[in-house]
């Protein structure tokens, strides 16, 4: 339910159609999103984004092997944002930080000094059903949105239990000009997260660098 409430919600005809009370409630997420990241990233020229982050697993224990490195996980699930953080608050880095976002804001709101270095997209949702494909993250336009906010040479890795969700992911990356695969380049390794333990290890890999 909380991935369908922000489906539209950086589209301004769209949202211009919807219920004023939504409206409102939708522009005010967005104007403290856009102040927590100017305020958050005002001197990282660089960062490392999961969207989709679940509980943190993952991105804690990659940011505490690669100190280096600043990283940024969301959510559209606040309970899963509230777990991540308290694992944050838990863990010896300093170079992490969750929130609850949703990708196409946080792309839209991020500040134009700051540039993405490395994407990680690990078990989306699916949308297994051809009527929802249009849910489905990886999308043309999302892809050119995420291009339009990379440094050069950026890496995106996305990962899924999913074979159906997987061959539309490679094909949209293949059609893009942004985007080009990495053939033979192996899957970074990282904590085991909620999602992947329940796929029981079956997993398919992409990785794209940014042209």
């Amino acid at each position: 339910m909380a991935t369908r409430l922000f489906l539209h919600s950086t589209d301004p005809e769209l949202t211009a159609r919807m219920d004023p009370e939504v409206r409102r409630s939708i522009e005010q997420r967005q104007k403290t999103l856009k102040t927590a990241l100017q305020s958050r990233l005002k001197r990282v020229p660089t960062i490392t984004l999961e969207i989709g982050c679940g509980h943190g697993h993952f991105l804690t224990a990659y940011a505490e092997r690669n100190p280096e490195e600043f990283c940024v996980g969301i959510d559209v699930n606040r309970r899963r944002v509230d777990r991540a953080v308290t694992k944050a608050e838990r863990s010896q880095a300093n170079n992490l930080w969750f929130l609850y976002a949703e990708a196409m804001e946080f792309l839209k709101f991020l500040p134009r000094t700051v540039k993405l270095g490395k994407i990680w997209i690990l078990y989306p949702d699916p949308w297994p059903k051809k009527r929802h494909f249009k849910n489905r993250i990886i999308q043309e336009d999302f892809l050119g949105a995420l291009a339009e906010v990379c440094r050069s040479s950026a890496h995106l890795h996305i990962k899924s239990d999913q074979a159906g969700f997987m061959e539309w992911t490679r094909e949209l990356i293949l059609a893009s000009d942004e985007w080009r695969f990495c053939r033979g380049h192996a899957f970074p390794e990282g904590a085991t997260t909620v999602f992947q333990t329940l796929t029981q290890g079956k997993a398919f890999e992409v990785t794209a660098k940014r042209t």
